[in-house]
């Protein structure tokens, strides 16, 4: 037997139904915000990661999913959604042809290779938002107030961890800071933070392995190393977020996984206790888009992981519409029932039709196993007759109908007391 690849999903079935509603909401809520769709390629040029995310980071050393196309080409399956957006919004000319700000969301998904658990498969789906073209703290606020609503939407108890990682001017200094603080700790380091201190010592306050940032407590923050512009921008950024309602606390050790983020940087977490509780992430990345070779473009944004946001979702908030199934019990049936059928896809529910003609005890017995909630069947008397007989599987009870009251039949899924 073939087996899916490990790490890799399959979603069927009543998961798959609540999987496709969260999707349909959290559209919803986007495009009422003005976002508009994205979707970029599975497959990119692995330059745009190494350029985009960063050569020192995990995900570009340890985690992509790269190789050599057929043609020679080192091309690899997108890790994050960023840097792909903005490869896009490049491309086509956007920031030239739309004004700003340009709203854009995707969901999708990515891969990474990495070892599989709770939350974190090594093909995983996001949904993310990135808005470009407004350098202000009140759009970082806004992006961040975009996140919460989404968790609000679903019910979901989270707590946002707030910090500023600086521009290039004053992060240069926190640097050779914290260069100079874990040089001489490097004995209590893991292998992968030595390396990282020499490469991109900011990388260490995101070390899950050794967790220096809380085995130690005089790290030092970068908030202490704000340029007035930075300091500025935070302060006005949390006014915002006070402004749009938006509770968080201030985590001065918060500086993401990637090398694109500037200024803002922040994570929320769900309440739930465990240790697998981040739920969403991002910041502000003004670089980024020159980067990649555009001109010079201020932009924002998050990502939330749809797994974890699927597992946070009491299963009882969505509620599969009831199943209805059809069945001939007898050939003269069978056409009435095509007919039937064609009737019932217009309308908004879930209908099963079995053209297979068997008898009525057969037909009960596959609706049981389909978990139909109601069954419909045209045996002689009714096939002769022009009707239908309706019975709800809960209650037993049953009700002959004309087979083109359609509306008289749709009146009774919908209320049970009917028949």
């Amino acid at each position: 037997m073939i087996s899916a690849i490990k790490g890799m999903n399959d979603i069927f079935g009543e998961k798959a139904f609540r999987w496709g509603k969260m999707e349909e909401d959290i559209k919803k809520m986007m495009v009422a915000a003005n976002f508009g769709e994205f979707r970029t390629p599975i497959l990119e040029e692995i330059a745009l990661f190494k350029r985009g995310v960063g050569e020192t980071t995990d995900v570009v050393k340890k985690e992509m999913y790269d190789f050599l196309d057929k043609k020679g080409r080192h091309v690899a399956m997108r890790p994050e959604g960023t840097a792909s957006v903005v490869r896009a919004f490049v491309e086509h000319g956007i920031g030239i042809n739309y004004p700003a700000p340009f709203k854009a969301f995707y969901i999708a998904p990515f891969f990474r290779y990495e070892r599989p658990q709770k939350g974190r498969f090594r093909q995983f789906h996001q949904f993310g938002v990135e808005i470009f073209g407004d350098e202000t703290p009140q759009m970082d606020a806004e992006m961040i107030f975009t996140a919460s609503r989404v968790l609000e939407h679903f019910g979901i108890d989270y707590e946002i961890h707030l910090n500023s990682i600086g521009c290039k001017n004053c992060r240069a200094a926190y640097r050779e800071k914290l260069i100079e603080y874990f040089s001489a700790k490097k004995d209590d380091l893991c292998e992968d933070c030595r390396t990282r201190l020499e490469l991109n010592p900011l990388r260490l306050l995101d070390c899950k392995a050794c967790d220096p940032k809380n085995r130690f407590t005089d790290v030092p923050k970068m908030t202490d190393f704000l340029c007035d512009d930075c300091k500025n921008h935070f302060e006005e950024l949390q006014k915002a977020l006070h402004a749009f309602g938006v509770p968080f606390v201030l985590d001065p050790f918060i500086v993401r996984g990637l090398d694109y983020y500037t200024k803002t940087a922040f994570e929320i977490v769900a309440k739930t206790g465990g240790s697998q509780n981040a739920v969403a992430g991002g910041g502000r990345y003004d670089n980024l888009v020159s980067d990649i070779g555009g001109s010079d473009t201020p932009a924002t944004g998050f990502a939330m992981g749809l797994e974890r946001l699927f597992d946070l979702i009491p299963e009882d908030f969505y509620k599969e519409v009831p199943l209805s199934a059809g069945y001939a019990l007898c050939d003269e049936a069978v056409l009435q029932l095509v007919e039937f059928t064609k009737k019932m896809s217009k309308e908004n529910i879930r209908f099963l039709a079995d053209y297979k003609p068997k008898k009525l005890k057969k037909a009960l017995q596959k609706a049981e196993k389909t978990n139909a909630s109601f069954v419909f069947v045209i045996g002689e008397d009714e096939a002769a007759n022009g009707k239908i007989l309706m019975k709800n599987m809960a209650t037993r009870e049953q009700k002959i109908f004309d087979k083109d009251d359609i509306s008289g039949i749709i009146s009774a899924i919908n209320d049970n007391s009917a028949i």
